[in-house]
């Protein structure tokens, strides 16, 4: 059987249009033409397409991502955002105890305060029995009472 000439020509041409064709696929897929320019107020701009017929293309070259890089910075990430979240948490405890402890305080010095009021208003302090009598106390008692609600009012309230 005789060979037709063109046959080693076509499978040339094949074997060349293949091999074009697996040089350009891996370098279309990392590389990219895009369109830089810059605004009315000199911010620089890329985009897809050009501000104009005559924008001057740019080639940029895009790396894909690694995977195991990908997953770890993806771990880190998260492992990041669980001790922000922890911090948050604790700093939130931290303020409501605050809170707690203050509203505390406040209630104390008022009470200290009503207590201490209320032995300088009256001249004559007493104390009730079981029996719902009065004992009355000595003058040199209620003062000393007084000076120990003013201290307890003073230890409460800061003054």
């Amino acid at each position: 059987m005789r060979k037709s000439p063109s046959t080693p020509k076509i499978g040339a041409a094949l074997s060349a249009a293949l091999l074009v064709l697996l040089l350009a696929v891996p370098h279309s897929a990392s590389a990219q033409e895009i369109y830089k320019s810059v605004d009315a107020n000199g911010n620089v701009v890329y985009s897809d397409r050009g501000s104009s017929k005559s924008a001057p293309k740019t080639s940029l070259r895009v790396n894909e991502a690694d995977p195991a890089e990908a997953a770890r910075i993806a771990r880190e990430q998260k492992a990041l955002d669980a001790a922000d979240t922890a911090r948050r948490k604790e700093q939130q405890a931290d303020e409501k105890a605050q809170a707690t402890a203050e509203k505390k305080r406040e209630e104390s010095c008022r009470n200290a305060r009503n207590e201490y009021d209320r032995l300088m208003s009256r001249r004559a302090l007493f104390k009730l029995e079981a029996n719902g009598e009065r004992t009355y106390y000595s003058d040199e008692q209620a003062d000393a009472m007084r000076a120990q609600a003013h201290k307890a009012m003073v230890a409460a309230c800061g003054s």
